[in-house]
């Protein structure tokens, strides 16, 4: 194994939610749609987002839809009378609230764009606390379904139950090396203080970037390069060819020029793969919150790294320095500011 790889690898080990918070994103997920599952008129179930993706990093809060038939609610969407979701969103709150307080006594209940965000406040022994954001959903005479756009009533396509199939579809070699790739991409997105992309839009580039036969490191390069290239000509379609294409969060020359630096970085390390010094500085100008320079190093990252405070926890692989990822929290997507170095 190649020093690139070598080191990618503990970052991985450093970013990954752990098996108990895994499995109470899951157990809860499913607690919600066991509930969903019985309101009448429900047509089926189903998962979605990084969980049901297996794309998880620190975005544990669980994705998740009941789809009603329009044959029982012929008044909702497009596809009938033109009512908007807020009544049919908020019944089904009510629903699931019954049953849910009875089995969780600190649960509670809010409305997002588009979702019921159900909170559990029973905080696991790591510290997480997953959630649960259900969408209620119609069918659709076309493809995909309609989801609530609770901010302006009205109904928007999507179709996230295909994202799910497209993500966890096989062959298994290629299913763990893309979500591998992903969960890497989203790590260095969030080290900017504003990231420039969504989980789902390097989602839906790892699909494209990602081939059969990469390995991971292989498979990030060719994400960076794909991601590059790509945005420089659109924005990302939706995989599913349903929705609009996927917006991002930061102008777009911004989120270019950052994937192009990405790229060249990646391509440094696998060029000097078996130079612990040249791969340890790339990867470590990449993974600025999660790596840190090698010893002797007198890279630019290097300097930054002197200069900032906090990083106290380590772990020593190759004779590389690397953080350990808890001495510098991640921001989330909503937080905004320049670059986090």
């Amino acid at each position: 194994m190649g020093v690139t790889a070598q080191i990618l690898e503990i970052v991985q080990g450093t970013i990954a939610p752990s098996d108990e918070t895994l499995a109470a994103a899951r157990q809860r997920r499913d607690e919600v749609l066991a509930v969903a599952s019985r309101y009448p008129g429900a047509l089926r179930t189903y998962a979605a987002g990084s969980i049901g993706h297996g794309t998880a990093n620190d975005d544990t809060d669980a994705d998740c839809g009941v789809v009603l038939d329009r044959r029982s609610y012929p008044e909702l969407g497009p596809d009938g009378n033109g009512v908007g979701p807020p009544s049919a969103v908020e019944e089904m709150r009510t629903f699931i609230r019954t049953s849910l307080t009875g089995m969780h006594a600190n649960v509670a209940f809010r409305l997002t764009k588009r979702a019921i965000k159900v909170s559990f406040h029973e905080p696991l022994s790591d510290g997480t606390n997953p959630n649960v954001d259900l969408i209620v959903a119609l069918t659709r005479a076309a493809r995909g379904l309609w989801i609530p756009n609770l901010e302006r009533d009205r109904w928007d396509a999507s179709n996230p139950e295909y994202h799910t199939v497209l993500l966890t579809a096989e062959p298994a070699n290629l299913r763990r090396t893309r979500a591998k790739v992903i969960r890497l991409a989203k790590a260095w997105n969030k080290q900017y203080s504003k990231p420039g992309l969504s989980s789902f839009n390097i989602e839906a580039l790892a699909l494209e970037a990602v081939t059969e036969g990469a390995g991971v490191p292989d498979g990030l390069a060719a994400f960076f390069a794909y991601a590059a290239s790509d945005l420089t000509k659109r924005l990302t379609p939706d995989p599913a060819g349903v929705s609009d294409p996927i917006k991002v969060l930061v102008d777009r020359d911004i989120i270019v020029s950052r994937l192009r630096h990405a790229a060249d970085l990646i391509r440094v390390a696998l060029e000097h793969d078996d130079d612990e010094l040249k791969a340890g500085e790339a990867l470590a100008e990449l993974y600025w919150i999660h790596v840190k320079p090698p010893p002797g190093s007198t890279s630019k990252a290097a300097f930054a790294a002197a200069l900032r405070q906090g990083n106290a926890e380590v772990s020593v692989a190759s004779g590389l320095i690397l953080g350990a990822g808890k001495g510098a929290p991640i921001k989330t997507t909503r937080s905004y500011g320049g670059h986090q170095r």
